[in-house]
């Protein structure tokens, strides 16, 4: 009796182990959309990233909901000029509108370049954040509104999570819309055809969008 309990307990044991053996880490999916949903604006439209979202996210690795309290998403967004070659993105063509309940600001890195980051507000199990940008300059441009929790908060804990396995996450933009990624080919920057060729892992899981001011 006494070899069959400790075998049982290896066997839970082994299961746990297994249950816990899945690659990449968790991928958790949250939503945000980008309002008006247009290919072409002009100077001095208002656009509108909102992102609001239930604890309850799920996981696309174990095709599950984990209930994340506090967590810290590391939400970041970049706007990048694409009818050029590649240039230091300094926001510089763009008003931003952010309400101070929302902890999003402009940070500057050492390479000139500058994005919005923060955190997203957590109350009565909800998790928001919303900005407005104003485009000020005619151009095509690309947009990322995604994650940085990589490198930042991949292993924070959470309720259910298996022990030393990692956390990502990935945006889905507009319900999972194409979201104009096409204009990518009409850049003459060959880093944006490839993005193109590798959308799925390289636009559409970074909520990416691409427009045009006119």
């Amino acid at each position: 009796m006494k070899y069959l309990i400790i075998f049982s307990i290896f066997c839970l044991f082994l299961q746990a182990c297994e249950d816990c053996l899945f690659p990449g880490g968790y991928v958790f999916d949250i939503p945000a959309t980008l309002s008006p949903a247009k290919d072409t604006f002009n100077i001095g439209d208002t656009i509108t990233i909102s992102s609001i979202f239930s604890d309850q996210v799920y996981d696309k690795s174990t095709e599950q909901h984990y209930k994340l309290e506090n967590f810290k998403f590391y939400p970041e967004t970049f706007i990048y000029k694409i009818d050029t070659i590649r240039t230091v993105n300094n926001l510089s063509e763009f008003d931003f509108i952010i309400d101070p309940k929302y902890n999003y600001y402009i940070f500057s890195y050492s390479t000139g370049d500058r994005s919005l980051i923060g955190q997203y507000n957590y109350a009565n199990n909800t998790y928001s954040l919303e900005y407005q940008i104003i485009p000020k300059v005619k151009g095509l441009y690309g947009l990322n509104h995604s994650s940085s929790i990589i490198g930042l908060g991949e292993s924070q804990d959470f309720e259910g999570r298996c022990r030393g396995i990692i956390s990502d996450v990935d945006v889905t933009l507009n319900e999972g819309a194409d979201n104009n990624v096409n204009f990518l080919l009409e850049s003459p920057d060959e880093i944006q055809r490839k993005i193109w060729e590798k959308r799925d892992k390289q636009f559409h899981r970074f909520g990416g969008y691409c427009f045009y001011v006119k």
